[in-house]
């Protein structure tokens, strides 16, 4: 029997008691039932790695990428894993052979590490960047198209990097219309798409871009340390997994299965969260948390008596942003402190254009009480009246 989405699936999933989370979209938490399968794939690892990373992995793997590629209706053999964006991003950007003669374009709002990445790029290759800076007001997906597509027409860009969504502050990104900037200047496409799998519909044969990654961990509902690389076909002689080991050369494939020594059974797990978000319906998962995550923001700024940051409800998916009202940053983030150790519940904060807000994420666990708890505890911290 299936159950509904709210109060009564939380005891489906591993959460701690008593932990209200609004966090869902940091690492992810998983359900019961995946975690069981878990154990078991991870104790056929313990009692024989002989056998299982030799013999059982090179077997089982290509049926798991298989699986996933479906998700994502992709070809299975333009599709890999690594154990998080990072590597992903890393395979990618130090295989491309860029110099001082290339140029990386990204955006002010992309994740850290991806910014991260670009700048050792900048420091170690020469590569030069050009970083897009939005405001506020500049959060509208016309908008950000245009300030790409001028900076492509302009500058000699190589390659381009776009969040499917966003992390801080989350919106969704028009990764369609961007992918077709990039063929039309000849830019290579990068998709961080690590809120994607799971809480998006992602069609990568029609979207089509040179690259794709996404956490599976997240709202795919698997245990952290698996990540889906996808490329285009002439890449696959080219991209090499960016720790090199026993199997440089002998193919992407083997390149990205066994990189080292670690737990490799956690790929595994992919085929039971798949599992888990089929059961319920990718699109009643998407509607419900998307719904719930506007909704209860909405509810958040009300208790604050601020606002969201982005006002177009179809930029958002299960994450929003809410204005926090205090203008000092270290205090919040020791509020942030207090009210996790006080009240045993996490706000995500961060500074953007000069101010402070919160980001609340909702998963199907989740329910409108969750937020305004949340809001009331941590607004009490930063009054002190907590």
């Amino acid at each position: 029997m299936i159950k509904n989405f709210g109060k009564e699936l939380k005891e489906d999933f591993v959460i701690e008691s008593g932990y209200t989370c609004v966090n869902h979209s940091s690492f992810g938490y998983i359900p019961k039932c995946v975690l069981k399968q878990r154990i078991e794939n991870q104790l056929r690892f313990l009692q024989n790695p002989d056998s299982f990373i030799r013999y059982q992995i090179p077997k089982e793997s290509p049926i798991v990428r298989k699986t996933a590629a479906e998700f994502l209706n992709a070809n299975f053999n333009q599709c890999f894993f690594s154990s998080n964006s990072a590597e992903s991003m890393n395979s990618i950007i130090q295989n491309l052979r860029l110099s001082d003669k290339d140029t990386i374009l990204y955006l002010n709002i992309a994740y850290p590490m991806v910014q991260n990445v670009v700048k050792y790029m900048n420091t170690n290759h020469k590569v030069n960047a050009c970083r897009i800076e939005l405001k506020v007001e500049d959060l509208k997906n016309e908008i950000i198209l245009q300030q790409i597509e001028e900076n492509m027409k302009t500058k000699k860009i190589t390659v381009a990097i776009l969040d499917n969504i966003s992390s801080l502050p989350s919106i969704k990104l028009p990764t369609k219309e961007f992918v077709e900037l990039c063929k039309k200047y000849d830019v290579i496409s990068i998709i961080d798409g690590a809120h994607g799998a799971g809480i998006s519909e992602i069609n990568l044969k029609e979207l089509d871009p040179d690259f794709f990654f996404t956490n599976l961990n997240k709202w795919a509902f698997c245990p952290c340390s698996v990540n889906l690389l996808y490329m285009k076909e002439k890449y696959l002689n080219q991209i090499h997994n960016n720790t090199i080991s026993v199997f440089y050369g002998a193919g992407i494939e083997k390149e990205f299965e066994y990189y080292g020594t670690r737990d490799s059974s956690v790929i595994l797990s992919v085929i039971d969260g798949i599992n888990y978000i089929n059961q319920f319906g990718l699109k009643q998962i998407i509607q419900y948390c998307e719904e719930l995550a506007w909704e209860g923001s909405e509810l958040v700024a009300k208790i604050w008596e601020t606002e969201l940051l982005v006002k177009d409800k179809t930029m958002h998916s299960a994450m929003v942003n809410v204005l926090i009202p205090h203008k000092d940053h270290s205090y919040i983030l020791e509020c942030q402190k207090t009210c996790f150790e006080k009240y045993n519940v996490f706000v995500v904060v961060f500074e953007f254009d000069g101010r402070s807000w919160a980001r609340f994420s909702a998963s199907i666990y989740n329910c409108l009480e969750d937020y305004e708890y949340a809001a009331k505890q941590f607004i009490n911290v930063l009054k002190k009246e907590g």
